[in-house]
Parts: structure tokens; sequence; C-alpha cells
């Protein structure tokens, strides 16, 4: 079956490879061409690894206890999680990019779709080396680009890039006359938007591969998946049905939630934990343009709890807000509610729900805010923001998140933030 590759326009997956490690070894040339590895939040588990350490076999998701010694014993570098430093790569990354592609779809912290017009031998093996040349250059990251006529393929070529070794990072399968033998190497479970529920029921019916899938009876797809296993067929087949999404889709509540390095058992410290996470909860609504008219707050118990506890509280506001301020007024008045002290709570989180753009809010008559006290707002956060982002994310903040916090997550191996607070930049003598 030959691809239609006639079109002026592909469509590129850009994927950064072991992102969160590539990130580390960039900024600290002593990891390079080492094996690391990183731990998720409280250094529970290991959530991803270089190339090195992949070598060494060293399992994902493997708690981090059970092999300290031998990671310690095989030379690996362990580092918490920090993700200042990998959203950070995320945007230069980003950023980078757009210059080099028509339009671009971030479709995660490491990958993203692109719109790319093929010149006129078709070929853009040239475009995607310089591309993969210039990141590495800026970010020391090494890119996987996989290139086709719509998303879907776009996946799976850029899933044949990372198994074909002789493709240097680089597959346009578009380009590929006879496509029939790269589709069997793909997997049904490996095709995008293919859930396991639905491998397995493809599975059951022999159909094992994304050649197989692509050749199934049309009326059995639509009459067991409906439209959207339709479209993924289509586009198997070469046809383009999913877009460039460009801009994302309005997010339906903000979270930010974290296990704590201790439980905790005191109020004071439950407060001060929920009033951090609401302070971030406030500066992520404010970066995306977005105010919450209603709060939720969670505590509970450790999973392996003998004494299990879950407990939140809710708030609806009068007027949408993104004024840490008040957020945290209603947060630590909702923290009496669900404290309670003969529990080790062990995880605590802020929910901002129902977001509205700040373009399309509407007042409450009955707590109307005056023009002069919303300015007011607008400016102190504003200048709040700035400053944080200019020297230091906490360089100014509320004296709550001061105090000792002995309850913290565990991140007892945390890089530099040499890339977000200038105080960390490397000294170099001359």
């Amino acid at each position: 079956m030959k691809s239609k590759s006639s079109n002026t326009e592909a469509i590129a997956l850009i994927d950064a490879n072991n992102f969160y490690a590539s990130c580390e070894q960039s900024i600290n040339p002593n990891l390079r061409n080492k094996p690391v590895v990183i731990l998720s939040n409280n250094d529970g588990c290991i959530i991803a690894r270089s190339p090195e350490a992949r070598a060494l076999k060293i399992k994902m998701g493997i708690p981090y206890f059970k092999v300290k010694e031998s990671l310690n014993n095989l030379g690996v570098a362990v580092l918490s999680s920090n993700y200042s430093l990998y959203g950070d790569m995320s945007k230069r990354l980003m950023n980078l990019l757009k210059d080099y592609s028509e339009e671009i779809e971030i479709y995660s912290i490491d990958e993203a779709f692109i719109s790319i017009l093929r010149p006129k031998d078709k070929n853009l093996n040239p475009w995607a080396r310089k591309v993969r040349c210039l990141i590495y250059q800026n970010l020391g990251i090494t890119l996987t680009i996989g290139i086709a006529e719509n998303k879907v393929r776009a996946k799976i070529a850029n899933n044949l890039a990372k198994n074909i070794d002789s493709s240097a990072g680089i597959f346009d399968l578009a380009r590929i006359y006879n496509d029939n033998d790269y589709l069997r190497k793909i997997s049904v479970e490996k095709i995008w938007g293919i859930g396991k529920q639905t491998s397995n029921w493809l599975q059951s019916k022999g159909i094992k591969n994304a050649k197989e899938f692509r050749d199934m009876d049309e009326d059995e797809i639509i009459k067991k998946l409906g439209i959207i296993g339709k479209r993924l067929q289509m586009e198997l087949k070469g046809n383009k049905c999913l877009p460039i999404e460009i801009i994302k889709k309005p997010k339906k509540e903000i979270q930010v939630s974290r296990s704590f390095g201790k439980p905790i058992t005191k109020l004071e410290d439950l407060t001060q934990a929920l009033a951090i996470y609401a302070i971030k909860a406030s500066e992520k609504m404010r970066s995306q343009s977005l105010k919450s008219s209603a709060i939720t707050i969670f505590v509970r118990t450790s999973h392996y709890s003998n004494h299990p506890y879950h407990k939140s509280a809710y708030k609806k506001l009068i007027n949408a807000t993104d004024n840490t301020s008040t957020i945290l007024k209603t947060v630590l008045a909702l923290s009496k509610e669900i404290y309670t002290p003969e529990y080790k709570l062990s995880k605590a989180g802020v929910l901002m729900q129902d977001l509205t753009n700040c373009k399309y809010l509407q007042q409450s008559i009955i707590n109307y805010e005056s023009q002069e006290e919303s300015k007011k707002s607008i400016r102190l956060m504003k200048t709040i923001d700035s400053l944080n982002k200019k020297f230091n994310n906490e360089v100014i903040t509320w004296a709550i998140t001061k105090k000792p916090q002995e309850w913290a997550m565990n991140r007892n191996s945390l890089s530099s933030g040499s890339t977000t607070d200038i105080r960390k930049i490397p000294n170099i003598m001359i």
C-alpha cells in the first residue's frame, strides 16, 4: 500500500529522549555519559532513567529503598525530581521549535506535534537533522523525530525512529512506498488512541498490529469503537482527520497536591502546607489568565494506614478570583473543617475549580468589586509574579510559608536550579 505523501504539509512528532534525566545531564556535565535515575515525589520510586541506566536494566517504578544499595554499588547518580528545571527546559525547547514549524501543538512536557511544509523533493530529513542539532547545541537534549501525513502515523514514525538503529533518530513514514512491514512492527496497544480495553478487544478478534487494524472491516470498527475508532483507522490509511490543536482546551480545574515527608498531626502544619499549595495554584491560574469561583481542599492518610481517613471541604466564591490573599483566606478557613488530631495525615491538596478566562468574567451583583479594587488586585499580583520570576520564586511570599517545614516532601538529592534562580548560576574562575 502506498502512503499518501503527495501533500506538501507533513506532521512531525518531536519527542525529547529521556527528558528528566537529559535535563539533569545538560546542566551538570559531570553526569554526561553516566547512569542517572530520577525519583518521584518524596524520593519514592524511580520515574526516569538515562540510557546508561537503562543499559544496567534498572526497572522503572521500583521503590528506591529496594535498590538504593545496588545503585550506589553501580555508581548510579540518583536525583530528586526537579520540576522547576524540567518546566523551564520544556519552555525553552518549545520556543526553539516554534521557529522551525508552521504550527505547533504542545502535547506534553517533552512532546510536540509540528506541521511543516515539504520542500520540492519532499525530503524533510535535512530539516529534521537541523532541528536535532539545534536543540542539542542549545539544550544538550537529544530528540527523536517521527514524520508522516498525520498525527497517528507521526506517532508510529516516532516509535520506529526510536527502535530502528539505522534511522539515527529520524523516520519519515510518508516516504515509504510500501509500509506494511513497518506497520506490522507496531502492536495495537502502541497505536496512539488505543487504550487497554480496546487493545484487548482487538486482540480477541485476532487484530495484533497496526497493519491489521488499518485493514480491518470499517463497519465493525464503527460498531464497536464509534467515530473515534474510525478516525484512527482513516489516519493509519494516510488521511488527515486530527488537526494540530494550537489553542489548548481550557482547563476545568487546577490541582496542587503533595505527599508529606513525614505525617502531619498538627493543625498549624496542615494550614501551612495548604497555604503553600494555594499560593502555587494561584500562580498557575494567573500564568494561564484564569480565575476560580470554587475551591476544594482535601487530606488523607496513607493507603497503608490501619486507621484510614479522607476528608474534603468545598467553598463556592461569590466572585471569581486569582488573588492569592483571597484564596488563602478561604483555604485557611476550610482547613479547620477537615482537620482532626487523631489521624496521621500523609497527603493534602488544593483544587481551584469552575475556572474562567479573565476576558469573559462577570461580577456578581451581590458582592460587586469596584473597578479600582480590581485594578489594584491585578497590579499587586502582577508585581509579585514579576519579581518572583525575575529573582527567585520566593523573593516575595506570605509569612505563613517562612516557618520551618518539618513535614515538607523529601527531596534529599535535588539538583541545582541554575536555569531558574540567578543566585544558583555556577561561578567560573578565570
